[in-house]
């Protein structure tokens, strides 16, 4: 008998002779008779029904809430499937991830393809940084072509850029470079350059004792003498480390009240300068390309360290709320001859954007564009309409007369 029957029985016979106390008189023999045996009765099953639960076996107890964050870890059991493929048969059957990249037209064939590892250890292909510099926001993203990544064995990344500022954070410095593709080792030539062009200027901004002048000639030769040392250093020709180059220096601050500042820039080869509009990205220095064969040739007349002289300056008056570009032929020569492109790259890049969109947005997929990529994008400041007084960078020979400005 289970203690739950035994309780039951038991209030049974109790409400029972409760009954017959209320409805028989007290002083009958029988009625106190049955009172009696009715107790006895109760207590009797009340003891059995103990008795029963001491060997009746437990039941499954309920279950305790327990605390999940208390409970401890226990390895992942995936639920049960059919048998997992071999490796090998799931990474053939794998289908290739979609691309990610913004295209334009067919795309490129090469696009699909897994990126492959070139035969010497080299620079990583891909690089990409974002930094402020006083009212300027910086964007910079380098990445290897789709026709370099893709070929057994693969082509280490030519192109080379450099960002850094000054000691006093006066001036933004910038440099990309672009290897030559029929140059054995164009990505030594790349970086040396690049490196040389920044480190120059820096020289020249932080003599505190000397006005500043920046001279393109002086620079560029710099830069070809020290490809070539490299080149020697390495057993190598200097025609195996030829580049082409873009340098730039941008106040980091207006020159007074109006916001404008002055922007110096030169270059040598097809590397290329580029000026937001309201609507598009417009050519604003650099070596243009001038018909469609040079666009699919992509043949540079004059590199280094062979042509230093060929190098050209100019200087920009930027304003409050312009943004320009610094790009390789990867990215300038897309501007230039795919609408779709440009007005694309102008509506994304009209506002400083998180360092991976911006890399995205280099990376572009669209038909016969497989070369390396490098764009250095600078934003000013819109509301950047007073600064401190400043050295601004002059042109060679020509001391600075008045602070951040040009000599005239």
């Amino acid at each position: 008998m289970s203690l739950q029957r035994g309780r039951l029985i038991w209030a049974m016979v109790l409400f029972g002779g409760m009954f017959l106390v209320i409805y028989f008189p007290a002083d009958d023999l029988f009625f106190r008779l049955v009172i009696d045996l009715l107790v006895l009765l109760a207590t009797g099953l009340l003891f059995l029904a103990l008795r029963a639960a001491e060997y009746e076996p437990a039941g499954t107890p309920a279950p305790v809430p327990r605390d999940p964050l208390l409970l401890p870890d226990e390895p992942y059991r995936p639920p049960l499937t059919r048998p997992a493929p071999a490796a090998g048969r799931a990474l053939a059957a794998r289908a290739p991830a979609p691309t990610c990249v913004p295209r334009f037209g067919a795309g490129s064939k090469a696009q699909r393809f897994p990126w492959l590892l070139p035969l010497r250890p080299a620079a990583s292909g891909v690089a990409a940084d974002e930094a402020r510099l006083g009212d300027l926001a910086v964007r910079a993203a380098s990445l290897v072509g789709p026709g370099h990544r893709c070929q057994e064995p693969a082509t280490a990344r030519q192109d080379a850029y450099r960002m850094t500022r000054d000691a006093s954070g006066d001036h933004l410095l910038l440099a990309v470079a672009d290897g030559v593709s029929s140059s054995e080792h164009a990505e030594l030539g790349a970086a040396v350059a690049a490196s040389t062009a920044v480190n120059h200027l820096r020289r020249q901004l932080d003599d505190p004792g000397a006005p500043v002048r920046l001279s393109a000639a002086e620079l560029f030769e710099e830069a070809a003498t020290a490809m070539r040392r490299e080149a020697a250093r390495r057993g190598l020709d200097p025609a195996d480390v030829c580049a082409v180059l873009f340098v730039a220096v941008i106040p980091a601050r207006p020159a007074g009240p109006s916001g404008e500042r002055t922007m110096w820039a030169a270059w040598l080869g097809d590397a290329s300068l580029w000026q937001l509009d309201d609507k598009r990205w417009q050519y604003a220095a650099g070596d243009r390309k001038g018909a469609t064969a040079d666009y699919d040739t992509n043949a540079v007349t004059h590199t280094l360290p062979a042509d230093p002289h060929a190098a050209r300056e100019t200087r920009l008056a930027l304003r409050p709320g312009d943004v320009v570009s610094l790009v390789s032929d990867g990215v300038g020569d897309g501007l230039a001859t795919i609408d779709e492109l440009n007005t694309y790259l102008a509506d994304r890049w009209r506002l400083p954007l998180p360092v991976a969109s911006y890399l995205n947005d280099v990376g572009f997929d669209a038909e016969r564009f497989l070369d390396d990529r490098t764009s250095v994008t600078v934003w000013i400041d819109p509301d950047a309409r007073t600064g401190p007084p400043e050295r601004g960078p002059g042109p060679a020979g020509e001391p600075l007369t008045g602070p951040g400005g040009w000599a005239s």
